[in-house]
Order: structure tokens, then sequence, then C-alpha cells
């Protein structure tokens, strides 16, 4: 597969892939069919004017995606991307990711800092494949799009090229960056399925998180893991309690060892790197809850310093069954 900007003679492949876009993802295109058809004689505009990228598969136009700087002097260093297509049969290929990768190296090398886009609400499979490729959600566009009396709206999406893609870290006992967001999601989705009446989230909010949610998650919580293989086999992750009044205290959340990594330690070594970390970071205090139907955690976090200080009944609801919740903490300086 190769990309490059397109020329003259690829004037009928690209209005015809068009129209094929447009017939099977009507919402993906502002223009109808029968708008697409009229406009045809400006798509070699497009072309001659260097916006007009393809993808090939060395036989037929199979993607392509507009690529245009906004035009002012004061917005020289930003880049829009749009429309994006590429063929069904070619989905799942990697092509998407070629014709990506080859219009945001382009949009670097002709000045632009950033590139923007607009993808619709709905459209979660290609939100998570932009989110793969660096791009975060700044907003929403409300009512972007009216089609057969149907409104819908609109993500703003950016990625600065300025930076790198996260990659994900080595193996060992380390805290998790935003290139780890696939390994932390296998192993979010796998507690959260295995033992759903432990934990404040559930499965299904963790499966609808776009990948540049868990990136911006990772970000923030502190989260160390033991990786092996690239697999996160244990997990425990803490976060700074807002305020400047309460910016000593921290909550303990996410701890987790795989079955297959129980009776190693990992729990306590990770404990004991959270406790090291937040005391770099200017934490004083650990506090974290623990079901009453989790008397295993409870004995565990007693054996490591935690103290009862109350408790909250009712806390939480599993699916009907409500749960009492156990405050503990844990001074991390005399």
């Amino acid at each position: 597969m190769k990309a490059r900007a397109l020329e003259a003679e690829d004037l009928s492949a690209l209005a015809e892939l068009r129209l094929d876009g447009i017939r099977r993802f009507p919402q993906a295109f502002l223009l109808t069919e029968a708008e697409a058809r009229e406009s045809d004689a400006n798509l070699l505009g497009w072309i001659t004017s260097g916006n007009a990228l393809g993808l090939y598969d060395g036989k037929r136009l199979i993607g392509f995606a507009g690529l245009r700087a906004m035009g002012f002097s004061m917005a020289e260093h930003r880049a829009h991307l749009g429309p994006f297509y590429v063929a069904p049969d070619h989905h799942g290929t990697g092509a998407a990711d070629t014709l990506l990768t080859f219009a945001c190296n382009l949009a670097r090398t002709r000045g632009a800092q950033q590139v923007e886009l607009y993808v619709a609400t709905p459209n979660t499979r290609a939100r998570n494949f932009y989110a793969r490729h660096g791009f975060a959600v700044m907003g929403q566009v409300p009512r972007a799009v009216i089609q057969n009396d149907e409104t819908v709206d609109d993500l703003f999406m950016v990625r600065d090229l300025t930076k790198d893609l996260p990659s994900p870290g080595p193996d060992g006992l380390r805290r998790l960056g935003p290139g780890d967001w696939r390994a932390f999601r296998t192993v979010r989705l796998e507690m959260l399925e295995e033992a759903p009446e432990f934990f404040g989230s559930t499965y299904a909010e963790w499966a609808a998180k776009a990948p540049d949610q868990i990136m911006a998650w990772l970000d923030t919580i502190h989260l160390f893991a033991q990786v092996s293989g690239g697999r996160a086999l244990a997990t425990a992750g803490w976060y700074r309690k807002p305020g400047a009044v309460q910016a000593h205290r921290a909550g303990v959340i996410a701890v987790y060892t795989t079955p297959e990594a129980r009776g190693r330690g990992l729990a306590s070594a990770l404990l004991s790197a959270l406790e090291k970390d937040a005391c770099e970071n200017g934490v004083s205090q650990f506090e974290l809850s623990v079901g009453d139907n989790n008397p295993a955690a409870r004995a565990a976090y007693s054996a490591s310093g935690y103290k009862l200080i109350g408790t909250i009944p009712r806390a939480l609801n599993y699916s009907g069954t409500l749960v009492d919740q156990h405050e503990m903490v844990k001074p991390l300086t005399a």
C-alpha cells in the first residue's frame, strides 16, 4: 500500500470512491450523494490544491483523506483532517493506519503543530481509531448534522504533532503511562469481570471507554503494575485528593492481582511502591475503601498498616445488592 497526494489522473477514481463512502456511511459525510455528483467538478480543484490524499493498494484507490491548513497567519500551526475514508474491504488491514500516518507526517512537514478533525459521536469505531493515533477529544459540537430529521453531535479531536505517540514501557514493576493503555485496559476489564462486586466501576463503563480516555486516566492516576511479557499481572494506584487543603491525602484504588500471579507477594510490593512514590510527591496519608464482602482484602490491608476508621452503610449497589464499605487509613509519615 502506498499513500500519496492525489493527481489529476486520480480524479475519476476519487469521485467513485467518494460516492461509495457516501452510500455506505451517509452520516460520515456532509454531502448527500446528489450533492456529491453535482460537485464532481470541484474535486479537480481539491486535487490541484494538494489537499487531497489517497491510498493505493497497488491496483486501485482504496482510501482518501483531506488535509488543509487553516489559511490564517495566527492559525498556520493548525491543520484540518477530513474527510477520511477507507474502503470496507480494507478495514482491519492497516490501510487506515497507513493513510492517517501519512497525513499527519505531511501536516508536520508543512509546518503544522496540530491536526484537528470532527467525528460523529455515535461513530465509536472511528473515535477509537483516531485515539490510537494520538487524537484526544477536546469538545463536542451539538446538532452538528441533521439528517432525515435526526440530529447527530460531533466530537472535536486534536492531535499534538509536537509530541511523540506514547509507547508501552518495559517489563517489571513500574508506573504505567498512556502508552500502556492496552495492557491496562485488558487487566481492568478482567478485574471488573472476575470480581465486579469489589470495585466502584463496572465492566460496561470501562468497555465503553475510548483509548484516549484510558490514556488520560493513566496520565492522571499514579497507577503501578507488575508487567511481564507486556501483560499487567497486578495493579495498584493512588490519586491525590482535590484542593490545596487535602493535597497531603491520597486514595488507593485498582488493587488487583490476576489469578495466575497470586501468592507471589505482588500486591504487597505494589503497595510499597505506591507509598514511596506518594511520599516523593508530598503525600503523607493513604486512604481506601474496601467492601464488607471482601474480608481477605481487609485482612491484607490491616497487615500492611491500614487502620479502620469507620463504615459507610449501603455504600455501593451491585445490581440490587447493597454493600457496606469500610474506610481505612494509613499515615505515611510519623
